[in-house]
């Protein structure tokens, strides 16, 4: 059976989520699904537009009236070429879980947080899988501007430092200053990561690299998973949610 799923994944959208969501969301990020949130569906509708390959799902007891949301809804193709939508809310009811999965062909449920958030994450992981949200990417990873993260390390040889480029839990491109260029293979024990305030000790490995047109020294390297234990990844991966989620508020913003 051939493999339809993208590489990059989907992104996933809470539009006005309620607060039990907040215990949901690092459960998402910790399942390595890439996830957003925001208030805003006029300017989310834009964003859409240009980038259908999305799932979303309305809080429909919050932001609008609730015919609002079923007019927003109803104004995306239905024809595989849209996002993909579901409902979330606090008051279900047969009748309007038949409106918005019969009526309006949602793909992607009528969820019932009041069912407390460990029901609700099972019940939103579950529906990710099932719409392939996370692709063939099996790690999140986020690009970092110049200043938000970096990197030291002490070696042998002396102390390397860098800025790091970008990040996952399993591993991250980073630049290397003052001319420095590890050799491939190089394990960099304790690592510290600086990432904006919050620091991980890690071992890696260089698996390669590259020199750019700037001179910069830009080297791959892999975190030793011997290395990563549970608190070290919330970190990171808290990190990389933070970082998605600004560059989002930006792009939103613009469109």
């Amino acid at each position: 059976m051939p493999d339809n799923s993208s590489p990059f994944g989907k992104k996933v959208f809470f539009l006005n989520p309620p607060s039990v969501l907040s215990e949901v969301l690092p459960a998402l990020a910790a399942a390595e699904f890439e996830v957003y949130t925001t208030s805003d569906h006029a300017k989310l509708g834009r964003y859409l537009a240009k980038d259908p390959a999305c799932l979303v799902f309305v809080n429909i007891d919050a932001g609008a009236e609730e015919s609002t949301w079923r007019t927003w809804l109803a104004s995306f193709p239905k024809n595989g070429d849209g996002p993909g939508f579901g409902v979330i809310t606090m008051l279900p009811d047969d009748e309007r879980r038949s409106i918005y999965l019969m009526e309006l062909g949602l793909s992607c449920g009528f969820i019932a947080v009041k069912m407390g958030s460990a029901r609700t994450s099972d019940i939103l992981l579950k529906t990710l899988e099932a719409n392939e949200a996370r692709g063939r990417r099996r790690y999140v990873r986020a690009q970092c501007e110049p200043g938000t993260a970096d990197f030291n390390c002490q070696t042998d040889t002396g102390t390397l430092r860098g800025s790091i480029l970008d990040i996952s839990v399993a591993g991250m491109a980073a630049d290397f200053h003052d001319g420095t260029t590890p050799r491939q293979g190089l394990r960099l024990k304790d690592l510290q990561l600086n990432l904006k305030g919050s620091r991980v000790l890690v071992n890696g490995v260089v698996v390669g690299g590259r020199s750019d047109d700037n001179g910069s020294n830009v080297r791959v390297i892999m975190f030793e998973p011997g290395s990563m234990d549970d608190p070290k990844r919330d970190k990171v991966r808290s990190f990389v949610s933070r970082v998605l989620q600004a560059t989002m508020d930006t792009e939103l913003a613009s469109v």
